[in-house]
C-alpha cells in the first residue's frame, strides 16, 4: 500500500480532524486551478493538507496564515512514521474569512534540507 493510502486510512480515524470543518480553496481570478495544479505537480493530496493544517506550525506572512509541518509537530501523533514524508509540507490560507481559503501548497525545501543535514553530520557522513 503506497504512503497517500495510509495516511489517508490513518486520517480517516484521527480524532482531532474534526477540528478542521469545512475548506475552501481560494479561486484566483487569473489562474482558477492553481492550487489543484500545484497539489498535482507537487504529490500533495487532500489529506496531507488536511495534516498540515492540523499539526502545522502556525505563522503569519504578509496577511496570510502558513501551516508548515516539522518534525517536532508530528512525534506524539499517529502520523510518526511518516515524519520523513510529511516534513516541510506548507499550506498557505488566507486571513480574515470564517472558514479558511487555500491559497496554495508546496514543499518548503529548507526544512527538510536543514533536518537532513544534521541527520548526516550525526552519523558523521
Amino acid at each position: 500500500m503506497n504512503t497517500h493510502k495510509k495516511l489517508n486510512q490513518i486520517f480517516q480515524s484521527d480524532e482531532n480532524k474534526n477540528k478542521l470543518g469545512t475548506l475552501k480553496v481560494k479561486i484566483n481570478p487569473k489562474d482558477h486551478n492553481h492550487t489543484e495544479r500545484r497539489q498535482q505537480q507537487r504529490a500533495i493530496n487532500e489529506t496531507m493538507m488536511n495534516i498540515a493544517l492540523l499539526y502545522g506550525e502556525k505563522d503569519f506572512h504578509c496577511r496570510d496564515i502558513r501551516f508548515t509541518l516539522l518534525d517536532k509537530n508530528l512525534r506524539n501523533t499517529v502520523y510518526a512514521p511518516f515524519i520523513d514524508e510529511l516534513r516541510g509540507l506548507r499550506v498557505i490560507c488566507k486571513i480574515g474569512l470564517p472558514t479558511p481559503e487555500i491559497i496554495t501548497v508546496y514543499w518548503h525545501n529548507k526544512t527538510k534540507r536543514k533536518v537532513r543535514r544534521s541527520a548526516h553530520q550525526f552519523l558523521n557522513i
